[in-house]
């Protein structure tokens, strides 16, 4: 994981991306599937950052210094970045390879000692992102409410830039009809907003394999989300964790309240499934999702405030980052959200659009409740 990385950490973290180096096998034999108790991922997202293993529960992080680390530039961005995530609630722990070798046991006592004292999810721990989402439709940015009566909402290169300079944590583009008209998200899209924007963003929308996820990586997108493609294929899910990795992976759900009962929706919105939310999240969780972006169909667009009851049901069920969707109206709803839930971050999309709130009055209220945010 980087902070500001320059191009040799750039390129060593590509190749990385696909093959772990000999000691992060060794040592990932032990933390997978859940070994110590707790789960683990291994180059995970945490913001802009990759981490070589991290646990999501207990907000610990486990790097492994290689010989690149031996660079003074490099070595200095390891302090660097360290010292900023240590300053947000997350404990390191930090190895040389020769210890993963030679000194084993030691490693995974210190491992197993440090979840022994570090304190689960909770207040305190990594900070809260707001993102912004820019649902959209042939090449404009729309909105609308419970996903239909669209309108133009703008020009999504012109609010990526603006969302950024206002101190936006992350962006999310989803093509919201790629999947049902059968199209693939334009890469062009996000050559352009990477030419515009210093903040990490997601794409979606039509992303139906490897080659569509490799295309929009390679033109500058973070991370790309999948949704029908992954209900339909949740291989899928397996194969781009494993050709990416996790932290690549984002599975985005629409979920609407169906007799008693929250059921996944297909191709944005349109389609039922039978599949219930919670399990369907549990099972995209096991097969190498990254992080979650949950979305309240019944509250979308209603400004009536986030879907509290089920995103703390999620939150609580799953060790990775959940990413609230779906109603928020107002400043207090984002309030609600992260005190009533703990979920990871909160998006929103018309608020911020049509300039209903200001990204910097939002961080504000937020540090006045004491809820930690970047």
């Amino acid at each position: 994981m980087f902070l500001d990385p320059d191009r040799l950490i750039f390129q060593n973290a590509e190749v990385l991306r696909r093959n772990m180096t000999p000691a992060e096998t060794l040592l990932w034999e032990y933390l997978k599937n859940s070994q110590l108790g707790v789960k683990f991922r291994r180059q995970h997202p945490i913001g802009i950052y990759i981490a070589d293993f991290y646990c999501h529960k207990h907000k610990l992080i486990i790097e492994l210094d290689g010989s690149i680390h031996n660079v003074p530039d490099v070595a200095a961005n390891d302090i660097e970045r360290q010292l900023y995530l240590e300053a947000n609630g997350i404990k390191f722990l930090r190895f040389k390879n020769e210890q993963i070798f030679n000194q084993l046991e030691e490693v995974l006592t210190t491992i197993t000692n440090e979840l022994i004292s570090t304190p689960f999810r909770g207040r305190g721990g990594l900070a809260k992102r707001i993102i912004p989402c820019l649902d959209v439709k042939d090449g404009r940015a729309v909105k609308g409410v419970n996903f239909v009566n669209l309108r133009d909402a703008g020009d999504p290169v012109e609010l990526a830039w603006n969302y950024s300079r206002q101190g936006a944590d992350e962006l999310v583009f989803l093509d919201i009809t790629a999947t049902h008209e059968r199209r693939k998200t334009m890469v062009e899209l996000v050559k352009a907003v990477a030419r515009q924007i210093n903040i990490p963003f997601t794409i979606g929308g039509g992303i139906n394999e490897i080659a569509d996820a490799d295309a929009l990586l390679n033109a500058g997108a973070d991370k790309i989300s999948i949704n029908s493609a992954a209900v339909r294929n949740p291989a899928l899910i397996d194969e781009l964790a494993k050709a990416f990795g996790v932290q690549f992976v984002v599975i985005a759900v629409d979920t609407r309240l169906t007799n008693g009962i929250n059921i996944v929706h297909l191709n944005g919105g349109r389609i039922p499934t039978e599949k219930e939310t919670l399990s369907w999240i549990l099972e995209a969780e096991s097969r190498g999702a990254g992080e979650i972006l949950l979305t309240s169909m019944d509250h979308d667009g209603t400004k009536g405030g986030f879907d509290n009851l089920l995103l703390k049901k999620v939150n609580d069920a799953v060790n990775i980052p959940v990413i609230a969707s779906g109603g928020a109206g107002s400043v207090q709803h984002f309030v609600d959200v992260f005190e009533q839930t703990n979920v990871d971050a909160a998006l929103a999309a018309s608020v911020f659009h049509y300039g209903e709130i200001l990204i910097p009055d939002l961080k504000e209220v937020l540090r006045d409740r004491d809820i930690e945010i970047r």
